[in-house]
């Protein structure tokens, strides 16, 4: 028993030591637990302040004393609030667009009739034009500015009950101002039209990121890779061409996930399919290239591993897959401007769920690519000086 017990102890040395020896897979391992704890700690909502810095924009079409009144009192309601900021717009076809393009999260409408209806004793309605891609945020906009109409209102029903109201219809003294909502999206969108496109996206920056990583950094292990090595071909053409099988590998996942989202939970497409396509070829390509980077400076699988799930964490909950990025703290929203997952989500949603076009996302086009290149530029002779050594 004794002899066992040492036996067990030695086995145990001799691996822990190992491990200590191992930088990359020290470090990146006592770091991983510190960035989940912290990340988690942040990123929670609080209870007094859920979202941050929300732009709204804002739009008055009555040059009445009352759309004037409750114009007020909506600007003076926001003031000084970390939450929401307004944003002064002339039309609501320009509250429609910046809504689209994802400048405003959305928007609140005054209409034209709204200081008449009041005055001819009939329910005036504000607007609220709302983005159906973050439901969440929506919620809090609806929440928080009908709380302000609502406040309003019950000012002008005491302001009527204390005069006569004979012959008016009982209904309007009580509520003389409601709220109405509408979709940016004609028909709107379902909770799952805005979550499909999120898993869709982590899906790919999964697979990307650990399949050219984890596949070269197994084949170095088993000794594979020497063979391929050793062959007459250079070393580029081996990474490139792992690189194209797995790009096509994952989109064929992307098509048959989207194809089942479609066909099983109904979810629906309101964009060019050529242009998701493009997408999620652009993602996988930048993910491909992060994963080279990430085994190019990792001396084992293991090591790889433990990079690969550092990158992978931050994207998973930090790009706006399960979480809006606007219910963040306002660290952890500028560190989700700067993960490539957060684009791609965000371009797939706009294409998908409001149908936009290549405008709408060039900006998030634009940097997958720089992504991609970069990555790629940089990881492919980063690993082919790793394989010589």
């Amino acid at each position: 028993m004794k002899d066992t017990l040492m036996e067990i102890l030695v086995v145990a040395y001799k691996d822990l030591k190992g491990f200590s020896r191992n930088r990359i897979s020290l470090v990146f391992s006592l770091l991983m637990p510190i960035m989940l704890i912290a990340m988690f700690g942040y990123m929670m909502p609080s209870s007094t302040n859920s979202i941050h810095g929300v732009q709204v924009g804002f739009v008055n079409l009555d040059g009445g004393k009352d759309g004037l009144q409750v114009s007020d009192s909506i600007h003076r309601a926001v003031a000084g609030s970390s939450s929401f900021t307004l944003v002064d717009l002339s039309s609501v076809d320009q509250a429609r667009s910046m809504v689209l393009d994802g400048t405003i999260k959305g928007a609140i409408i005054v209409p034209s009739n709204f200081t008449a209806s009041l005055n001819m004793g009939k329910e005036s309605n504000v607007e609220l034009l709302l983005d159906p891609t973050n439901t969440v945020i929506s919620g809090s906009i609806s929440q928080a500015f009908g709380a302000v109409v609502a406040g309003v209102s019950d000012q002008y029903a005491a302001a009527y009950l204390s005069q006569s109201t004979s012959g008016v219809d009982s209904s309007f003294v009580l509520k003389p101002i409601g709220v109405s909502s509408v979709n940016v999206v004609q028909g709107g969108a379902s909770y799952f039209d805005y979550v499909a496109p999120g898993f869709i996206g982590m899906g790919v920056m999964m697979s990307g990121l650990t399949a050219v990583g984890s596949a070269l950094a197994h084949e170095r292990e088993l000794g594979t890779l020497d063979g391929m090595l050793m062959a007459p071909m250079k070393r580029v053409s081996i990474i490139l061409g792992k690189t194209l099988a797995l790009t096509f590998r994952n989109m064929l996942q992307g098509v048959l996930v989207i194809g089942l989202a479609v066909l099983i939970f109904g979810i629906h497409i309101r964009g060019d399919p050529f242009l998701i396509g493009s997408i999620l070829l652009l993602g996988t390509v930048s993910f491909i290239g992060l994963g080279i980077l990430a085994t190019s400076i990792a001396s084992d699988q293991e090591s790889a591993q433990f990079i690969l799930a550092f990158l992978q964490f931050p994207m998973m909950f930090l790009s706006g897959v399960f979480f809006p990025v606007e219910q963040m703290p306002l660290p952890l929203q500028y560190l989700s401007k700067v993960l490539p997952l957060t684009y791609a989500n965000d371009a797939l949603r706009k294409v998908m769920v409001l149908g936009v076009g290549l405008d709408g996302v060039a900006f998030q086009i634009a940097l997958m690519v720089i992504i991609g290149a970069v990555t790629i530029a940089v990881g492919v002779p980063l690993f082919d000086r790793a394989v010589r050594k």
